[in-house]
């Protein structure tokens, strides 16, 4: 319970710093697209834009009773390129558990509606090497994506849809390999970003996001080996700079 009026206590909290800098900026010349980090648009050719950012996770009861105690910690960065085209890099990491995606998009801008198209190839791997464990994991994910971002006043809101295709997972404990599984449809993610301006050229972001997967890479080291997929909600907050 406590946790959970912490979370909220937070939430109230940002979103009325949002409101305060916008309200506080209304009559500037901030452009909140060109800003924006999650909100499809025609990136500035060789410009670098980048967030920092953490999430809550709520994981399945079949593999724990708890969410996860420690957030995971995300860095996004996005390099314009030309002809609208951009190249994303995504670091996620909860210590035990690391992921780093790379991968293009094409965006399209058209008044206060966009979208783009994208392909992110990933690396996860986890170790845990402490109180008598020695397990490793590795994993190779694809995630074919796109977004569609529509600006209302002076808010940016951005849904964002992954498929979520597995080529390699390998866990091993110690020398001996335990699980190896190549090739498979994992599941898909759906998430709601909200984009605002916090203070002078710093942006907010809340996002919702839903997962409906079989494996859950920060989660590893709790695997299911039942074949179904998992229902994961995710709170997430950023910082863009």
């Amino acid at each position: 319970m406590a946790k959970r009026i912490t979370i909220l206590i937070i939430l109230i909290a940002l979103i009325l710093a949002c409101q305060f800098g916008s309200a506080q900026n209304a009559n500037s010349d901030f452009d909140l697209v060109s800003k924006s980090i999650r909100f499809p648009h025609k990136f500035k050719k060789w410009k670098f834009q980048s967030s920092l950012g953490f999430s809550m996770v709520k994981l399945p009861l079949d593999w724990v009773e708890n969410s996860i105690q420690a957030p995971l910690v995300n860095f996004h960065g996005t390099l314009g390129m030309p002809a609208g085209f951009s190249f994303d890099v995504d670091f996620t990491t909860i210590i035990v558990s690391n992921q780093i995606s790379i991968g293009p998009k094409w965006n399209f801008i058209h008044r206060n509606f966009s979208f783009n198209i994208g392909y992110d190839f990933s690396l996860s791997t986890g170790r845990m090497n402490f109180a008598g464990f020695d397990n490793k994991g590795l994993n190779l994910i694809n995630y074919p994506n796109f977004s569609i971002g529509v600006k209302i006043k002076d808010v940016a809101l951005t849904y964002k849809y992954e498929a979520v295709i597995v080529s390699l997972t390998t866990m091993k404990t110690g020398n001996n390999i335990i699980t190896k599984d190549k090739n498979y449809f994992n599941g898909s993610t759906m998430a709601l970003y909200l984009e605002q301006r916090l203070w002078k050229k710093r942006i907010f972001i809340l996002g919702f996001k839903f997962s409906s997967l079989k494996y859950y890479w920060p989660a590893w080291m709790v695997f299911s080996t039942f074949d179904r997929f998992y229902n994961i909600p995710e709170l997430y907050f950023g910082w863009g700079f």
